[in-house]
């Protein structure tokens, strides 16, 4: 499958990824999305609990409870994690609140508690996670059995608000953890409410958010019926196996929707969600959702299916980094020009990135932009997926 020098390759992206993650764990627990000086120098609650999916699979367990110590600690007073801190726990949110954080952040909890039996630890922190759940119903609309959120894993309200398929996954993850967790330390009152929204919400999101045997994005007033990449999360946070029927539709409408033909890997949503100006750095293939497509396919018993992802981190590596994104020069150009018109382009530091990006031989020579470069949880998700591929004796 692979050859003697794709295995050297791919072995020494693996090693840099360990040291990426290392470098940007600070000695509190924070683990940052891209080292000091890159774009994003916070912690965001979401890719630090993805990244700590990967360490736990990893046997990285004492590295997983000092994060988790960390952020559960940061939980606000009516119970929300933010979009993102600085790495003393400050916020440094700017955008609504991020619903499928709360999910994921229970989700993680509950996965360090199979991996231990640390009874303990649910102990210690059950105000924690019983006030990050009540955040979690609070967004929990009745009548349709549905979590509403504003934005989601795109962080973009015009295509996320409603009823949204990530949300409303990560949100199911984390009520199944917390009904469990209340299971376990014998809260009665709680088992029976959450345990409740649990089981309606997986049955609202295998009917209403499910068209033509595939997930769906968003279902609200408008519907998108289009490819995403997060159509993909129930598989992800193992809601669904990956031989499961609807899994696999997904799977497959998202390739064919989303794997990009010149560059190699997955793009995260179709381009016009992205315009005008919001492709940051250009429309192009994305490296964690890379990881995702690579990690499934192995999952779902067809490793061959996944060298294809395989290869698109030996050919956009850079020294054993891994970007957060890449795109075509034209498509950065294109981005760059609508992005000043509207005005984004000189917020968040995103005209400090692309000036970067600029500069690099890559994109005055061969016409490539690799943006963000390393970004913390891309090397999470390809470390996943290499390990789940060397289990098999396959690298």
């Amino acid at each position: 499958m692979f050859s003697d020098s794709e295995k050297k390759v791919l072995e020494k992206i693996y090693l840099k990824s360990a040291e990426v993650i290392n470098s940007v764990t600070m000695q509190n627990g924070a683990i940052l999305a891209s080292p000091p000086g890159r774009r994003y120098p916070y912690m965001y609650p979401r890719d630090t609990m993805l990244i700590l999916r990967v360490l736990l699979e990893l046997g990285e367990v004492k590295k997983t409870k000092k994060t988790l110590e960390f952020i559960l600690s940061l939980v606000g007073e009516t119970g929300e994690w933010y979009q993102r801190y600085t790495k003393d726990g400050e916020s440094a949110s700017y955008r609504p609140s991020q619903v499928d954080c709360n999910g994921l952040v229970l989700y993680m909890v509950k996965k360090y508690y199979d991996a231990t039996g640390d009874r303990k630890f649910l102990e210690k922190h059950w105000r924690q996670i019983h006030l990050g759940t009540r955040f979690l119903e609070e967004h929990y609309i009745k009548e349709e059995k549905l979590v509403f959120s504003m934005n989601s894993i795109h962080e973009w309200p015009p295509m996320e608000a409603g009823f949204e398929i990530w949300a409303n996954v990560c949100a199911l993850a984390g009520f199944k953890a917390a009904c469990e967790i209340a299971n376990i330390l014998g809260k009665k009152e709680d088992i029976k409410e959450w345990c409740g929204i649990e089981n309606d919400l997986t049955k609202s999101i295998m009917t209403k958010m499910v068209k033509d045997g595939h997930f769906i994005k968003l279902t609200n007033m408008v519907n998108i019926y289009d490819a995403d990449i997060s159509e993909l999360g129930a598989y992800i946070l193992g809601l669904v196996s990956a031989d499961d029927k609807v899994a696999k539709n997904t799977c497959d409408f998202i390739e064919k929707n989303l794997y990009d033909k010149k560059l190699g890997g997955i793009r995260r949503h179709v381009e016009k969600y992205g315009r005008p100006g919001r492709n940051n750095g250009g429309y192009g293939p994305y490296s964690m959702y890379t990881g995702w497509m690579a990690q499934y396919h192995i999952d779902s018993g067809k490793p061959e299916n996944s060298k294809k992802y395989f290869d698109w981190f030996i050919r956009h590596h850079k020294g054993g980094l891994i970007p957060e994104h890449v795109s075509a020069k034209n498509d950065f150009l294109k981005w760059q020009k609508e992005a000043k018109e509207i005005g984004r382009y000189y917020k968040s530091g995103r005209k400090e990135e692309a000036e970067k990006v600029m500069r690099s031989k890559d994109f005055k020579e061969n016409d490539v932009a690799y943006w963000v470069v390393p970004l913390t949880w891309g090397h999470a998700e390809f470390m996943l997926a290499y390990h789940r591929l060397k289990k098999k004796n396959l690298v």
